[in-house]
């Protein structure tokens, strides 16, 4: 979710090794791009839970994003037609209807600039063991690190 907001991947400019691994075991995250809806945001940290169990399923995010495309969907349907903003329908739910004038707020606000593409030459995003990465620092105590 991160990499939609950013348009790189996440830690690009970092090595893909054992201390990037210790960083995001003890909670490093992804700095959160500015302008982007609080709700969309909430969801992302609810991705990040260190405890699986607390994460969405893919269900779970199918059906949010795939509800807030519907009504943002229909706001530019209904603005479409007319020069003023339209009140788009969405029942009683006064959250859902703040979330989606989040996202059309940012969409209008987020500016699509170039973004600097540096990645870093061990940054890998190709699917490998954790042991060929520790492997590789097989003198120090990792589980000691983790557990500190």
């Amino acid at each position: 979710m991160w990499e939609f907001t950013s348009g790189i991947p996440p830690f690009s400019k970092r090595a893909h090794d054992h201390r990037l691994i210790l960083s995001i075991c003890k909670g490093e995250r992804p700095e959160i791009i500015k302008n982007i809806p609080k709700c969309y945001i909430a969801l992302m940290e609810k991705c990040w839970n260190s405890d699986p169990i607390k994460r969405p399923t893919i269900m779970d995010l199918e059906n949010i994003i795939s509800q807030w495309l519907r009504y943002v969907n229909e706001y530019y349907i209904l603005n479409g037609k007319k020069e003023n903003d339209t009140e788009f329908q969405i029942g009683d739910n006064y959250q859902l209807r703040s979330d989606m004038y989040e996202f059309v707020n940012a969409n209008k606000t987020i500016s699509q600039g170039q973004v600097n593409s540096f990645i870093h030459s061990q940054a890998c995003y190709t699917s490998r063991l954790i042991t060929e990465i520790l492997e590789q620092k097989n003198s120090e105590c990792l589980d000691c690190i983790i557990e500190n």
